[in-house]
């Protein structure tokens, strides 16, 4: 591994060094390339960026967790979770709840039968209250995370569909530390993941 460049020896240490991560990130977006969806959704992550000035993600499942494609950080966001290529248990969040409410019957039923931890007192606590609130997802196409993860961080998030499956291939959220009623985002949500999911079928 050193003499690859992959580590380093620091006197009786070893590190990982630059050569790894760029390998990681090549990895990482060739496999988000592949699809496109990243680069299309960049200008809309930035449009929700720049008039909410909260932290913006764009997100797909893998397994059972949220795998994190993209992170825009908000002027608040100094104790938040989450990271580009990072993962956070499903259930436990908005942009899992609204991917879980879409999923394919299969995905859904692995995520309903996983073991799930509570992290705060607002954590699911089953997977018989996850499956009813993910109904009521279903029926408003909108999933909220109102301190599950982190008793102060809020979140609201939207599916992008596939519009020949109606299954979700990603979703997008705003997540916030200082606002506690995020509806006011859901109307800009909804347009940008209707306007990536006509693309998402490409």
């Amino acid at each position: 591994m050193v003499a690859s460049g992959f580590v380093c020896r620091i006197g009786s240490r070893y590190a990982l060094t630059e050569r790894l991560f760029e390998v990681g990130n090549r990895a990482g977006s060739a496999t988000i390339r592949a699809t496109g969806l990243r680069r299309r959704a960049m200008p809309y992550l930035t449009e929700l960026h720049a008039s909410s000035l909260d932290t913006v993600h764009l997100a797909t499942l893998s397994g059972t967790d949220v795998l994190y494609l993209e992170k825009l950080f908000g002027h608040w966001d100094m104790r938040g979770p989450t990271s580009v290529g990072g993962r956070l248990p499903a259930y436990a969040t908005a942009l899992g709840k609204v991917l879980l409410a879409f999923a394919d019957d299969t995905i859904l039923e692995t995520n309903l039968k996983a073991p799930m931890r509570r992290f705060t007192a607002h954590t699911v606590p089953s997977a018989v209250v996850l499956e009813k609130e993910l109904e009521s997802v279903r029926s408003d196409g909108i999933a909220y995370d109102r301190g599950a993860f982190l008793i102060d961080m809020h979140c609201i998030a939207v599916p992008i569909l596939d519009p020949q499956t109606n299954v979700a291939v990603a979703a997008l959220s705003i997540s916030s530390f200082r606002h506690r009623k995020l509806d006011i985002y859901a109307a800009a949500l909804h347009k940008a993941a209707k306007d990536l999911g006509r693309h998402a079928a490409s």
